[in-house]
C-alpha cells in the first residue's frame, strides 16, 4: 500500500475469481471473435478472451488491475512475465518503452536483441549466462531513450523448448525440472539459477537481430536499419496496445541512434558471445 509521504509510482491490484470468491461478470465479444479486445480512453481496458483475463490502468490515480478466473490454469509463460500491458502503460507515461527484446551485455553496454518470436534472441541471451557477458532480458525489456539510451530489466525469467535447452548446458538441468508450458517450453528464474549472470541495467551500444542457420559457425554483418526496425517494431506495437505513435517514434530513435548488425547463430548459440563482445566493444565491424 502506498504511504502519504511516499506514494507508489505503480499499484497492481490482481487476484482470481477462484481464491478470492468473487466473480467478475466478463466482456462478451462478438461471436467468433477472438484474441484481444482493447478499449483506450482515460481508464484503459485490455480483455483477452482466450485466457478471460482482464488488464485495466488509470494513469490519473497510477493504480492497474489484473484478473484472471483461476491462477493456477496461468499460462507459464503469463507467470514469467506477468503484467507486460499493464507496465507499458505505465511506463509510456514515464518516456520509457517496454520493448519485445532480449539484452546481453556489460554494466559498461550491450546489445539489444530483436525479432520476431523463434528468431533465436532467447536461445542467444540465455547462452550468454555463465560468460563474460551479463544477462538483462530474453523476452522483454525496458528502453530508457538518452544519450545514450538504457535498456532495463524487469522480470529476470527465461524461457526455451526442447531443442533450445539442449543447446544451453549451463541451465540445462534448471529447465529440465520447470514445468512445461502449453507451447512446450519451459521457464526459470535466472536469479535463482544464475544470479551471477542478472544484470539489471546498461547503456546500448548496438542492435543486434538474430538469425538461426543450418552448421555451426556463428558471424555477423552490417544491417540496414529499416531492417533492424522492422525486427523490432511490429511485434512491439502488436502486443502492446496503446501510445503506438509514441512507441514507433522511440522505437526509431533509437535504431537511428544505434549501430545495427545481423548476427548468424549455427547450431551451438554459446559462439555468438565472442561476437557479440566484438559488436558491443564496437570492433571488427562498423556501421
Amino acid at each position: 500500500e502506498p504511504v502519504e509521504n511516499d506514494p507508489a509510482d505503480l499499484v497492481i491490484c490482481s487476484w482470481d475469481d477462484v481464491s478470492s470468491e468473487v466473480s467478475l461478470t466478463e466482456f462478451m465479444p462478438e461471436a467468433g471473435r477472438h484474441g484481444l479486445n482493447y478499449v483506450e480512453g482515460s481508464v484503459r481496458l485490455a480483455w483477452e478472451s482466450d485466457s478471460r483475463s482482464l488488464q485495466a490502468y488509470d494513469p490519473a490515480r497510477r493504480i492497474a488491475l489484473f484478473r484472471v478466473p483461476n491462477v493456477e490454469e496461468m499460462a507459464v509463460w503469463e507467470q514469467g512475465a506477468p503484467f507486460r500491458r499493464i507496465l507499458h502503460w505505465w511506463s509510456t507515461r514515464l518516456g520509457l518503452q517496454l520493448v519485445h527484446a532480449a539484452a546481453v551485455g556489460t554494466r559498461a553496454g550491450g546489445a539489444l536483441l530483436v525479432g520476431r518470436g523463434g528468431s533465436g534472441k532467447s536461445t542467444t541471451a540465455l547462452a550468454c549466462a555463465g560468460s563474460s557477458l551479463g544477462y538483462v532480458a530474453d523476452d522483454y525489456c525496458l528502453l530508457e531513450p538518452g544519450a545514450p539510451s538504457r535498456v532495463h530489466s524487469i522480470y529476470g525469467s527465461g524461457k526455451a523448448d526442447s531443442a533450445s535447452i539442449a543447446r544451453l548446458p549451463y541451465l540445462a538441468d534448471a529447465f529440465r525440472a520447470a514445468p512445461i508450458d502449453q507451447q512446450g517450453k519451459s521457464i526459470i528464474f535466472i536469479t535463482e539459477h544464475a544470479p551471477e549472470a542478472m544484470l539489471r541495467s546498461f547503456p546500448l551500444r548496438a542492435v543486434v537481430v538474430p538469425k538461426i542457420v543450418p552448421g555451426v559457425a556463428c558471424w555477423a554483418e552490417i544491417l540496414p536499419r529499416g531492417e533492424a526496425l522492422r525486427a523490432l517494431a511490429p511485434s512491439t506495437l502488436f502486443q502492446m496496445p496503446g501510445d503506438r505513435a509514441e512507441s514507433l517514434s522511440r522505437m526509431s530513435a533509437l535504431i537511428r541512434d544505434l549501430p545495427c548488425f545481423r548476427l548468424f547463430i549455427g547450431n551451438d548459440p554459446a559462439a555468438a558471445q565472442p561476437i557479440l563482445e566484438e559488436i558491443i566493444e564496437g570492433r571488427g565491424l562498423s556501421s
